[in-house]
């Protein structure tokens, strides 16, 4: 335990799973909880050109479905961070603090560019869809090529008189949600497959990780799931379900920050529907049908979250930026 005037930070006995020590550390402010850091201790490590994990201090959620990564805390507090900090590098000294997928400008990001401006290692980006008054002003937004490849995808549908619709389900049970899980699971398990032709060192250390990433993503459906339980019980997520009749063919699933920020986390499809490629209508139903429904405007903002993919810019998206810093 540190303490200063009137800050304390303790730190956890580690709760170890298969790789990583798990700690939460907590800082007290005039005798009250004032932040708490969920962390993971790799004492030991590899990384190689990118593929691999470095021994360091990770915030949890580096290696999961968290898309930003923070303390958690109700109002931001640089003195407790500056303690936390200092009470992490004491307890492990030859450990870098990787703090990754830190939301640009916000108060994590403002302190630690403050105050650590030579740690930054670079950012990630982000794509995001801004609201338009109607849905005819966001479907100027998309690209030439985009709307083509709506236009053959419902082409395809109705050639083959597929009855799909989509549902904003406001309820999920435990049922839907393992079922929706699994399209991820068996599309994430073909992906992987396809990667697995990697050759070399690289090949070799990325087959290591993929095994053991997939080991755990099957048990999540075998013991707690915290995808799942979100799903079913945290009233901020939302799911949009894409059915061909009543079967469950897509899903779009997401957390909301207030009224005006959806935040989709996943977007998974059936591999058996991919030649209509159900990914790219799914985004354009959510879009028509849900949000712009009735062709009415919006004031939500749809972030994508991370990654560059094509279809994400197809739909009119914007960049933002996550930092990455190591302390």
């Amino acid at each position: 335990m540190t303490q200063s005037n009137s800050i304390q930070t303790v730190l956890d006995n580690a709760v170890k799973n298969n790789f990583l020590a798990g700690v939460n550390a907590l800082v007290y402010k005039d005798g009250k909880a004032a932040m708490i850091a969920p962390i993971h201790i790799r004492k030991h490590g590899f990384e190689y050109k990118g593929i691999g994990i470095a021994a360091g201090v990770y915030v949890i959620g580096q290696w999961s479905f968290t898309d930003y990564l923070n303390f958690i805390y109700r109002d931001f507090d640089p003195e407790c961070a500056a303690a936390l900090i200092e009470e992490i590098k004491k307890k492990y000294p030859r450990l870098p603090i990787h703090f990754n997928f830190v939301k640009e400008n916000n108060s994590l990001d403002k302190f630690l560019s403050e105050n650590y401006s030579e740690c930054k290692t670079g950012n990630t980006i982000c794509v995001q869809t801004l609201p338009h008054d109607s849905f005819e002003e966001f479907h100027k937004t998309m690209t030439k090529y985009s709307r083509q490849n709506i236009r053959k995808a419902f082409n395809r549908e109705n050639k083959t008189e597929m009855e799909i619709h989509i549902e904003e389900l406001r309820t999920v049970s435990q049922q839907d949600a393992d079922e929706f899980f699994r399209i991820y699971l068996n599309r994430s398990a073909g992906k992987n497959t396809i990667n697995l032709k990697k050759d070399g060192l690289k090949g070799t250390v990325y087959k290591y990780y993929n095994k053991k990433y997939n080991e755990n993503l099957k048990a999540g459906l075998h013991k707690f799931n915290y995808i799942t339980y979100n799903m079913v019980n945290n009233p901020d997520s939302y799911m949009i379900g894409i059915f061909n009749e009543s079967k469950k063919i897509c899903f779009i699933y997401g957390i909301m920050e207030g009224e005006n920020m959806w935040r989709n986390i996943i977007v998974c499809f059936d591999e058996e529907y991919s030649y209509y490629t159900p990914g790219r209508t799914a985004y354009f139903r959510y879009f028509r049908d849900i949000l712009y429904a009735d062709g009415k405007g919006t004031t939500v903002v749809t972030d994508m979250s991370r990654g560059t993919e094509r279809h994400k810019y197809e739909l009119g998206g914007t960049e933002h930026y996550l930092n990455n810093y190591i302390v």
